[in-house]
């Protein structure tokens, strides 16, 4: 009787010995595909299709700076843009440390970034005074009706209202966008052209 509760417990051990280890892999391989999703993002693949959102699929894809191939393409793509009114943007965000505000009026997109200045974006908002900002650190981009929220490959991350933001983000009056260090920025005012 004693032989068998030694193999019993032989077994049970072996059995938690595999599962941590199945589960340390699975962690290990989704932070491997974590930081392969990063380093996309750094080469400029903004868009990540398996986040679940695909902006190729909309109908109203943004022509911002740098983000469109040149070809056969381009031209469906200005004979779409001619035949719909793009309506304007306008979004007011607010430093709630230093109280000072940034107004934007823009088509497609605003980038948030440490560097001075940043032509890959329509707007472009410079944080240059907090060193856990990355160069170009999230992006707020529209399509449809609606604004959202995208880390742009950053270090540090990009909250909205404390939340880690791994995808495309719905971004709404008095949201709260967290960068870097200590930097937030209150979504004063989303205002849209009217047709």
């Amino acid at each position: 009787m004693h032989m068998w509760y030694w193999a019993i417990m032989v077994l049970l051990i072996l059995g938690s010995i595999a599962l941590l280890c199945s589960t340390f892999i699975s962690v290990k391989k989704n932070k491997a595909q974590d930081a392969e999703r990063r380093k996309q993002s750094k080469k400029g693949k903004r868009y990540k299709a398996d986040q679940g959102y695909d902006p190729e699929e909309e109908e109203d894809q943004p022509q911002g700076k740098k983000r469109r191939s040149s070809g056969q393409n381009s031209s469906v793509d200005s004979a779409k843009r001619s035949s719909k009114k793009r309506r304007q943007w306008k979004i007011i965000l607010e430093d709630l440390d230093t109280w000072q505000k940034y107004s934007f009026i823009f088509y497609d997109e605003v980038g948030i970034g440490r560097a001075k200045r940043n032509d890959n974006y329509e707007k472009y908002l410079p944080l240059h005074e907090d060193g856990r900002v990355s160069k170009q650190h999230c992006v707020i981009i529209q399509r449809g009706d609606c604004l959202y929220l995208m880390d742009d490959g950053s270090k540090n991350g990009t909250y909205l209202n404390g939340i880690l933001v791994d995808r495309p983000t719905e971004v709404q009056r008095e949201d709260v966008i967290g960068v870097g260090g200590e930097t937030r920025l209150e979504i004063l005012r989303i205002l849209r052209e009217s047709e």
